[in-house]
Protein backbone atom coordinates (compact mmCIF):
# COMPACT_ATOMS: atom_id res chain seq x y z
CA UNK A 1 0.00 0.00 0.00
CA UNK A 2 1.29 3.45 -0.94
CA UNK A 3 1.37 5.46 2.27
CA UNK A 4 1.33 8.64 0.18
CA UNK A 5 -2.31 7.96 -0.72
CA UNK A 6 -3.35 8.17 2.93
CA UNK A 7 -4.17 11.55 4.38
CA UNK A 8 -5.69 12.49 7.72
CA UNK A 9 -7.01 16.02 8.19
CA UNK A 10 -6.91 16.88 11.89
CA UNK A 11 -8.96 20.04 11.30
CA UNK A 12 -12.03 18.00 10.42
CA UNK A 13 -14.62 17.12 13.08
CA UNK A 14 -14.31 13.42 12.16
CA UNK A 15 -11.84 11.75 14.55
CA UNK A 16 -8.49 10.90 13.00
CA UNK A 17 -8.84 7.17 13.71
CA UNK A 18 -12.16 7.06 11.83
CA UNK A 19 -10.65 8.84 8.82
CA UNK A 20 -7.82 6.31 8.75
CA UNK A 21 -10.25 3.40 9.20
CA UNK A 22 -12.39 4.60 6.28
CA UNK A 23 -9.41 5.05 3.95
CA UNK A 24 -7.93 1.61 4.65
CA UNK A 25 -11.39 0.04 4.33
CA UNK A 26 -11.82 1.73 0.94
CA UNK A 27 -8.43 0.42 -0.20
CA UNK A 28 -9.49 -3.11 0.73
CA UNK A 29 -12.91 -2.83 -0.95
CA UNK A 30 -11.42 -1.50 -4.20
CA UNK A 31 -8.68 -4.12 -4.29
CA UNK A 32 -5.82 -1.67 -3.80
CA UNK A 33 -5.01 -3.77 -0.75
CA UNK A 34 -5.17 -7.38 -1.88
CA UNK A 35 -6.36 -10.29 0.24
CA UNK A 36 -3.48 -11.62 2.32
CA UNK A 37 -1.31 -8.52 1.98
CA UNK A 38 0.24 -6.95 5.05
CA UNK A 39 -0.60 -3.49 6.31
CA UNK A 40 2.24 -1.11 7.16
CA UNK A 41 3.24 -1.33 10.81
CA UNK A 42 1.64 0.93 13.41
CA UNK A 43 4.91 2.83 13.67
CA UNK A 44 5.10 3.40 9.90
CA UNK A 45 1.53 4.64 9.73
CA UNK A 46 1.93 6.88 12.76
CA UNK A 47 5.21 8.43 11.54
CA UNK A 48 3.99 9.04 7.98
CA UNK A 49 0.61 10.48 9.00
CA UNK A 50 1.77 12.45 12.02
CA UNK A 51 -0.51 10.49 14.35
CA UNK A 52 0.00 8.84 17.68
CA UNK A 53 0.43 5.08 17.70
CA UNK A 54 -2.64 4.90 19.95
CA UNK A 55 -4.73 6.54 17.20
CA UNK A 56 -3.40 4.13 14.59
CA UNK A 57 -3.95 1.16 16.93
CA UNK A 58 -7.58 2.17 17.43
CA UNK A 59 -8.13 2.33 13.65
CA UNK A 60 -6.62 -1.13 13.20
CA UNK A 61 -8.80 -2.48 16.00
CA UNK A 62 -11.89 -1.08 14.26
CA UNK A 63 -10.89 -2.84 11.04
CA UNK A 64 -10.18 -6.09 12.89
CA UNK A 65 -13.55 -6.05 14.66
CA UNK A 66 -15.28 -5.51 11.30
CA UNK A 67 -13.27 -8.48 9.89
CA UNK A 68 -11.44 -6.46 7.25
CA UNK A 69 -8.05 -7.35 8.70
CA UNK A 70 -6.55 -9.99 10.96
CA UNK A 71 -3.89 -9.27 13.57
CA UNK A 72 -1.34 -12.08 13.93
CA UNK A 73 0.78 -12.02 17.05
CA UNK A 74 4.44 -11.44 16.25
CA UNK A 75 3.77 -11.20 12.51
CA UNK A 76 1.66 -8.16 11.68
CA UNK A 77 -1.76 -7.20 10.35
CA UNK A 78 -3.11 -8.82 7.18
CA UNK A 79 -6.02 -8.10 4.86
CA UNK A 80 -8.88 -10.59 4.98
CA UNK A 81 -10.87 -11.48 1.90
CA UNK A 82 -13.94 -9.47 0.99
CA UNK A 83 -17.16 -10.96 2.27
CA UNK A 84 -19.98 -12.10 0.05
CA UNK A 85 -23.24 -10.67 1.32
CA UNK A 86 -26.54 -12.46 0.84
CA UNK A 87 -29.72 -10.34 0.85
CA UNK A 88 -32.64 -12.22 2.40
CA UNK A 89 -35.41 -10.44 0.51
CA UNK A 90 -35.23 -12.68 -2.58
CA UNK A 91 -34.25 -16.16 -3.73
CA UNK A 92 -30.91 -16.08 -5.47
CA UNK A 93 -28.45 -18.84 -6.26
CA UNK A 94 -24.81 -18.66 -5.18
CA UNK A 95 -23.56 -18.00 -8.72
CA UNK A 96 -25.81 -14.97 -9.17
CA UNK A 97 -25.03 -13.67 -5.66
CA UNK A 98 -21.30 -13.76 -6.34
CA UNK A 99 -21.52 -12.15 -9.79
CA UNK A 100 -23.70 -9.26 -8.58
CA UNK A 101 -21.16 -8.48 -5.85
CA UNK A 102 -18.18 -8.62 -8.20
CA UNK A 103 -16.79 -12.00 -7.17
CA UNK A 104 -15.80 -14.79 -9.57
CA UNK A 105 -18.03 -17.75 -8.60
CA UNK A 106 -16.76 -21.30 -8.73
CA UNK A 107 -18.18 -24.74 -8.04
CA UNK A 108 -16.63 -28.17 -7.56
CA UNK A 109 -18.98 -31.16 -7.56
CA UNK A 110 -17.74 -33.42 -4.76
CA UNK A 111 -20.44 -36.08 -4.92
CA UNK A 112 -23.71 -36.80 -6.73
CA UNK A 113 -25.88 -39.75 -5.74
CA UNK A 114 -29.46 -41.00 -5.75
CA UNK A 115 -30.22 -41.74 -2.09
CA UNK A 116 -33.16 -42.52 0.17
CA UNK A 117 -34.35 -39.28 1.75
CA UNK A 118 -33.74 -39.11 5.49
CA UNK A 119 -36.55 -37.94 7.75
CA UNK A 120 -35.55 -34.27 7.67
CA UNK A 121 -35.24 -34.18 3.88
CA UNK A 122 -38.47 -36.13 3.36
CA UNK A 123 -40.37 -33.74 5.62
CA UNK A 124 -38.98 -30.66 3.86
CA UNK A 125 -39.77 -32.02 0.39
CA UNK A 126 -43.14 -33.51 1.45
CA UNK A 127 -42.14 -37.04 0.42
CA UNK A 128 -43.28 -40.49 1.45
CA UNK A 129 -40.94 -42.71 3.47
CA UNK A 130 -38.43 -44.52 1.27
CA UNK A 131 -38.56 -42.13 -1.70
CA UNK A 132 -35.30 -41.33 -3.47
CA UNK A 133 -33.82 -37.88 -3.96
CA UNK A 134 -30.79 -36.59 -5.84
CA UNK A 135 -28.08 -35.49 -3.40
CA UNK A 136 -25.46 -33.10 -4.75
CA UNK A 137 -22.45 -32.08 -2.62
CA UNK A 138 -20.46 -29.09 -3.84
CA UNK A 139 -17.64 -26.83 -2.73
CA UNK A 140 -18.46 -23.24 -3.64
CA UNK A 141 -15.66 -20.73 -4.21
CA UNK A 142 -15.42 -16.96 -4.60
CA UNK A 143 -12.39 -15.56 -6.41
CA UNK A 144 -10.94 -19.10 -6.28
CA UNK A 145 -11.06 -19.26 -2.47
CA UNK A 146 -13.26 -21.82 -0.66
CA UNK A 147 -16.37 -20.18 0.75
CA UNK A 148 -19.03 -22.82 1.41
CA UNK A 149 -19.92 -26.48 1.43
CA UNK A 150 -23.41 -27.16 0.10
CA UNK A 151 -25.40 -30.37 0.08
CA UNK A 152 -28.55 -30.05 -2.03
CA UNK A 153 -31.37 -32.58 -2.12
CA UNK A 154 -33.65 -32.48 -5.16
CA UNK A 155 -37.15 -33.93 -5.31
CA UNK A 156 -37.69 -37.23 -7.20
CA UNK A 157 -38.85 -35.41 -10.35
CA UNK A 158 -35.26 -34.23 -10.86
CA UNK A 159 -33.37 -37.51 -10.39
CA UNK A 160 -32.20 -37.36 -14.01
CA UNK A 161 -30.50 -33.99 -13.69
CA UNK A 162 -27.51 -33.85 -16.04
CA UNK A 163 -24.25 -33.81 -14.11
CA UNK A 164 -22.42 -32.75 -17.29
CA UNK A 165 -24.70 -29.75 -17.71
CA UNK A 166 -24.34 -28.84 -14.04
CA UNK A 167 -20.54 -28.90 -14.24
CA UNK A 168 -20.59 -26.87 -17.45
CA UNK A 169 -22.96 -24.20 -16.12
CA UNK A 170 -21.76 -24.13 -12.52
CA UNK A 171 -25.25 -23.08 -11.41
CA UNK A 172 -27.83 -25.59 -10.19
CA UNK A 173 -30.74 -23.21 -10.75
CA UNK A 174 -29.64 -22.46 -14.32
CA UNK A 175 -29.30 -26.19 -14.98
CA UNK A 176 -32.81 -26.83 -13.61
CA UNK A 177 -34.18 -24.03 -15.77
CA UNK A 178 -32.50 -25.33 -18.92
CA UNK A 179 -33.31 -29.02 -18.37
CA UNK A 180 -36.68 -28.89 -16.61
CA UNK A 181 -37.98 -25.39 -17.23
CA UNK A 182 -38.36 -24.45 -13.54
CA UNK A 183 -37.24 -21.42 -11.56
CA UNK A 184 -37.50 -20.80 -7.79
CA UNK A 185 -40.47 -18.72 -6.67
CA UNK A 186 -39.70 -18.57 -2.95
CA UNK A 187 -37.85 -20.18 -0.07
CA UNK A 188 -37.73 -20.62 3.69
CA UNK A 189 -34.32 -20.37 5.29
CA UNK A 190 -32.93 -20.88 8.79
CA UNK A 191 -29.47 -19.60 9.76
CA UNK A 192 -27.42 -20.54 12.80
CA UNK A 193 -23.78 -20.31 13.85
CA UNK A 194 -21.64 -23.21 15.03
CA UNK A 195 -18.05 -24.44 15.03
CA UNK A 196 -16.90 -26.32 11.93
CA UNK A 197 -16.64 -30.09 11.72
CA UNK A 198 -13.15 -31.50 10.98
CA UNK A 199 -14.22 -32.08 7.35
CA UNK A 200 -15.52 -28.51 6.99
CA UNK A 201 -12.35 -27.14 8.56
CA UNK A 202 -10.25 -28.95 5.97
CA UNK A 203 -12.39 -28.20 2.93
CA UNK A 204 -12.96 -24.53 3.78
CA UNK A 205 -9.33 -23.93 4.84
CA UNK A 206 -10.26 -22.40 8.19
CA UNK A 207 -9.13 -22.98 11.75
CA UNK A 208 -11.34 -24.72 14.27
CA UNK A 209 -11.85 -21.34 15.99
CA UNK A 210 -13.60 -19.80 12.96
CA UNK A 211 -17.38 -20.42 13.15
CA UNK A 212 -19.44 -21.39 10.14
CA UNK A 213 -22.85 -20.03 9.26
CA UNK A 214 -25.10 -23.07 8.88
CA UNK A 215 -27.95 -22.46 6.43
CA UNK A 216 -30.90 -24.76 5.88
CA UNK A 217 -33.20 -23.82 3.03
CA UNK A 218 -36.29 -25.27 1.42
CA UNK A 219 -36.89 -23.82 -2.04
CA UNK A 220 -40.25 -23.76 -3.81
CA UNK A 221 -41.66 -23.45 -7.29
CA UNK A 222 -45.18 -22.12 -7.95
CA UNK A 223 -47.94 -23.08 -5.51
CA UNK A 224 -45.25 -23.50 -2.82
CA UNK A 225 -44.30 -26.94 -4.10
CA UNK A 226 -40.88 -27.77 -2.57
CA UNK A 227 -38.25 -28.99 -5.02
CA UNK A 228 -34.96 -28.49 -3.09
CA UNK A 229 -33.70 -28.85 0.45
CA UNK A 230 -30.14 -27.66 0.97
CA UNK A 231 -27.76 -27.62 3.92
CA UNK A 232 -24.82 -25.23 3.66
CA UNK A 233 -21.84 -24.29 5.81
CA UNK A 234 -20.37 -20.87 4.98
CA UNK A 235 -17.15 -19.35 6.28
CA UNK A 236 -18.22 -16.61 8.69
CA UNK A 237 -15.08 -14.60 7.91
CA UNK A 238 -16.04 -14.38 4.23
CA UNK A 239 -19.83 -14.37 4.25
CA UNK A 240 -22.63 -12.47 5.92
CA UNK A 241 -26.38 -12.12 5.57
CA UNK A 242 -28.03 -8.77 4.88
CA UNK A 243 -31.46 -8.14 6.34
CA UNK A 244 -33.23 -4.92 5.39
CA UNK A 245 -35.86 -3.83 7.91
CA UNK A 246 -38.59 -1.34 7.08
CA UNK A 247 -40.69 0.66 9.51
Amino acid sequence: MDLATLEVDKSLPTPAYLQLTAQIKHAIQTGELATGSALPSERELADNLGLSRMTVRRAIQELAEARYVEQRRGSGTYVLGRRLEQPVDRVQGFTDEAKVLGFKPGSVVLDLQKVIADEEVATALELEKGEKVLRISRLRTADDEPLALQVSHLAPAFLDLSIEQLKAMGSLYQTLKEQFGITPSGAEQVISARLPTPYEKTMLAISEAVPVLALERTTFIENRAPFEYVRSAYRSDRYRVLLELRA
